[in-house]
């Protein structure tokens, strides 16, 4: 057994990677100090550890209750929620424009070796997204977004691959079915209010928002960025914010957002602004803020340059989370480059490479970071500082890409393949059919990852979607 006054001093002791990593070793099994091994579904497949589920005993985890007084904040969600769905119903009656879309997608994943991650080497993954938009007059609309997923198993880290989630505020999710091996579930991904005049535009409830111009790590993007290895990136998960958006200038505009991107008004509030300025072939932006009780400033730049995109931005964090100063992580900068071209008329070229001053340079101390609760949100997709990405499409016919994405770790010398074949079958439907092969350092004996994409089994899959 590891005594509390072990892991105690596991969580208060301040110093290097080293010694922290020293002070874990003698706490006896190396994920004491982590309280829960879940990860959230957002996260990159290799990232996955396995331990078993043990009685969180520590004050690190009690940053994780629900706080005190949540039945009141639920009941003030489900206000918020009748009160949305009422003007929702009545917009349906007096709406002067009614559109109704729909997707269904699927997809179907096979390991050809064993994990420590999943039990089983198949998975089955379904998901449906209703999407009608209600037209109230020239200036409102209300998005709405329904979904439905079945998956089988209910947890694998395949599914990554094409979909992700990220905390929310409201209670706007419900399980359906919940067994052994399949489980379903309804939500709603987007539920918002949209006003639209000459002078500003304004966003409230449920919705998908975008910072920063980069395409695998963009820094600026901190409202649930999409994994660097998603292959489909259709539908970005909504987060639950009010967004003012203010045109200054031609192709300028500045935007104000406040919300909470998680379940705790305490923790997860987000208040910050984001200024993009445009000049000639070049946008500058400046964003700053405070998001999950940290303090975020950043800037970025796009530019088009002799017919090749140019993108840079950086990020300079002040945690909020006092977990991160006790592994010198109080202060960090994270950044990434990148560029995009199209070569010739069928193919297209996205490079990109990035700094992440919050990751470890020695995978031996991945551990400190796997679990931190930064990574567990989805904020930063990478337990290393040094990673670089290239993806090249290929459209040899009318109908049919070739897709190829490589992921490579620097840190620990590990890569990531994802190649990908799609098949149009017709003006709203294709065929995809793909897979992923990691290489590098596989996990240890205790199943903690030695290297970024050493621990990802080699995996086929096949998928379909469909759009009305």
């Amino acid at each position: 057994m590891i005594s509390e006054s072990k892991c105690r001093r596991c969580e208060e002791e301040p110093g290097s990677d080293r010694a922290i990593r020293q002070i874990l070793s003698e706490c006896g099994d190396l994920d004491t100090a982590l309280c829960s091994p879940a990860l959230p579904a957002a996260f990159p497949i290799s990232f996955v550890v396995a331990s078993p589920a043990r009685p969180a005993n520590t004050k690190r985890c009690q940053g994780h209750r629900t706080p005190k007084g949540s039945g009141q904040l639920l009941s003030a969600r489900g206000l918020f929620l009748l009160a949305i769905l009422l003007v929702l119903a009545c917009s349906l009656v007096s709406a002067q424009d009614f559109k109704l879309g729909a997707s269904i997608r699927g997809f179907g994943f096979y390991a050809l070796e064993d994990s420590p991650y999943q039990a089983r080497r198949d998975t089955e993954f379904l998901i449906f997204r209703l999407v009608p938009e209600v037209e109230l007059n020239k200036y409102v609309k209300i998005e709405t977004h329904l979904m439905a997923d079945v998956t089988s198993p209910p947890v694998s880290p395949a599914t990554t691959l094409a979909t992700g989630s990220t905390r929310t505020y409201l209670d706007l999710d419900r399980n359906l079915i919940d067994r052994n091996d399949v489980s379903s579930n309804a939500a709603l991904d987007r539920l918002n209010v949209q006003i639209h005049t000459d002078a500003f535009q304004l966003v409230i409830g449920r919705q998908a928002i975008t910072w920063g111009v980069n395409y695998f790590w963009p820094a600026l993007d901190l409202f649930a960025p999409f994994a660097p290895g998603r292959i489909d990136r259709d539908y970005k998960p909504g987060v639950d914010a009010a967004r003012l958006i203010v045109p200054v200038r031609a192709y300028s505009e500045l935007q104000i957002i406040g919300g909470v991107l998680g379940p705790s008004t305490e923790r997860d509030l987000a208040l910050g602004a984001l200024l993009r300025w445009n000049v000639r072939t070049v946008d500058f932006g400046f964003m700053g803020g405070s998001f999950h009780e940290d303090k975020v400033a950043g800037a970025f730049i796009s530019a088009n340059l002799a017919g090749t995109g140019w993108r840079g931005e950086l990020s300079w964090t002040q945690s909020g989370d006092p977990r991160d100063w006790l592994i010198n992580r109080g202060v960090f900068w994270r950044g990434s480059i990148g560029i995009d071209r199209q070569l010739t008329p069928g193919v297209t070229l996205i490079f990109e490479t990035a700094w992440n001053q919050y990751g470890a340079s020695d995978p031996r101390d991945y551990l400190l970071f796997v679990n931190s609760d930064r990574l567990r949100r989805g904020e930063i997709n990478a337990l290393g500082r040094y990673h670089s990405g290239i993806s090249v499409n290929w459209r040899f016919h009318p109908l049919s890409t070739f897709g190829s994405t490589t992921l490579v770790g620097w840190d620990d010398q590990s890569v990531l393949w994802i190649p990908s074949f799609v098949w149009s079958t017709g003006n709203n439907s294709e065929l995809l059919f793909g897979g992923q092969l990691g290489f590098g350092q596989e996990p240890g004996v205790t199943g903690l990852p030695q290297s970024e994409y050493g621990s990802t089994p080699i995996t086929v899959f096949a998928a379909f979607k469909f759009y009305l």
